[in-house]
C-alpha cells in the first residue's frame, strides 16, 4: 500500500484532531481516494462516537493513494502524537513552507511521516521530519466499526453560537452530571441542568427550525410527527460528553444542527469550512459537502 499527499490545509487538519484530543487517546484513519475519514470511539461507560470526514481537496494537493483494498488504507494513532507533528507546522517562522505527508516505515514499522520544507528569512533551507507511529488495520478488522444506525429524530434545530453554548455550560458543569438538551419544532432550544439545591434552564429561541423536507433520514424518509410544533422533545445525556461536543469549537464551525432522538441519542451535525454559499445560510449548508463535516453520536443517560 502507498499515500503520499502535499498537505496544504494543515491548519484545518490541526483543528479537527484538536477537537479529538479530549475525548480519548487513539483514533482511526481511514484513507479514501476521495475522503479524509477521522473516527473516534469512546469507552462503553462513555459511548460518545465522532466520525468525521473531509473531502481530499480541502486538505490535499498531489494526492496518491494505492492499496490491494480497492484503494483503502485503514490506520490507527495516537491524538497527542498526531497533533504534535501538525503544530509543527503552525509555529515554524520561516517562509516558504510546504508540507508532505506520507505512509512509510522507519525501522520496519509503519508511521505516518510529516515533512516540513521550509526557507529561512537568511534564505537557508531546512527540512523538519516529524513521524508519527500508526498500526495498521485490516478489511476484516474494520467490518465492526461501523457508524451507527440511529431511529430517525423527532426533531433537528440549527444550534446557536458556540460561544453562547459553552459559556452557559461552563457554569452549569460543576451543578451535575447530566444536562437535558430539549427543541421544539418552532426554533427554541432549552439547555437544563439540576440537583437537589437548584434546577437552571437556558432558553434559545429564534433558531432555525430543519424539519420536514430541509432534512433526510438514513432510509430517504421523514421522521414521523406526534406532537405539536410547540411541545418539546428532550435527551438527557453525559454532561461530560456534551461538554467533549462543545470542543468543536476549535473548527469553528459555520452550522450545527441538533438531532434529538429521544430515549436514544443526541446526535450533533458540525459542518465545517468555508466553501462557496455556505455562510449562515441555514439549509443550503446542509447540502454542501465541499469541505466536510463531523457527526457527534451522544447516547442517552440511562435512569
Amino acid at each position: 500500500m502507498r499515500f503520499r499527499a502535499a498537505l496544504t490545509n494543515a491548519t484545518l487538519l490541526l483543528r479537527v484532531v484538536q477537537t479529538m484530543d479530549k475525548l480519548t487517546k487513539t483514533a482511526i484513519l481511514k484513507l479514501t481516494r476521495s475522503k479524509f475519514h477521522l473516527i473516534v470511539l469512546t469507552d462503553m461507560d462513555s459511548g460518545l462516537q465522532l466520525w468525521t470526514d473531509i473531502t481530499t481537496s480541502a486538505l490535499f494537493s498531489d494526492y496518491r493513494i494505492e492499496s490491494v483494498h480497492d484503494d483503502e488504507i485503514y490506520l490507527e494513532f495516537t491524538i497527542e502524537n498526531l497533533q504534535r507533528a501538525l503544530k509543527s507546522t503552525q509555529t515554524n517562522t520561516s517562509t516558504s513552507n510546504q508540507c508532505t505527508l506520507r505512509l512509510t516505515k522507519k525501522q520496519h514499522l509503519p508511521v505516518l511521516s510529516l515533512v516540513i520544507q521550509t526557507q529561512s528569512a537568511m534564505g537557508r533551507e531546512m527540512v523538519l521530519t516529524q513521524d508519527v507511529p500508526v498500526r495498521v488495520l485490516t478489511p476484516q478488522q474494520m467490518e465492526s466499526i461501523r457508524e451507527p444506525m440511529v431511529p430517525d429524530g423527532q426533531v433537528h434545530v440549527m444550534m446557536p453560537s458556540l460561544g453562547s453554548v459553552r459559556s452557559v455550560v461552563e457554569r452549569m458543569k460543576s451543578m451535575g452530571d447530566r444536562v437535558a438538551v430539549s427543541a421544539n419544532r418552532l426554533g427554541e432550544l432549552n439547555i437544563r441542568v439540576n440537583n437537589e439545591l437548584v434546577d437552571i434552564t437556558t432558553y434559545f429561541k429564534g433558531l432555525e427550525n430543519l424539519n420536514d423536507d430541509s432534512v433526510a433520514t438514513q432510509d430517504g424518509s421523514q421522521a414521523t410527527v406526534d406532537r405539536a410544533p410547540g411541545e418539546y422533545y428532550t435527551a438527557v445525556v453525559d454532561m461530560k460528553n456534551f461538554v467533549r461536543f462543545l470542543q468543536s469549537y476549535h473548527v469553528a464551525p459555520k452550522n450545527i444542527v441538533c438531532c434529538i432522538i429521544e430515549n436514544f441519542a443526541l446526535v450533533f451535525y458540525v459542518y465545517i469550512g468555508s466553501t462557496a454559499g455556505f455562510g449562515n445560510n441555514g439549509v443550503a449548508a446542509l447540502n454542501d459537502q465541499n469541505c466536510g463535516s463531523m457527526t457527534y453520536f451522544i447516547p442517552v443517560r440511562q435512569q
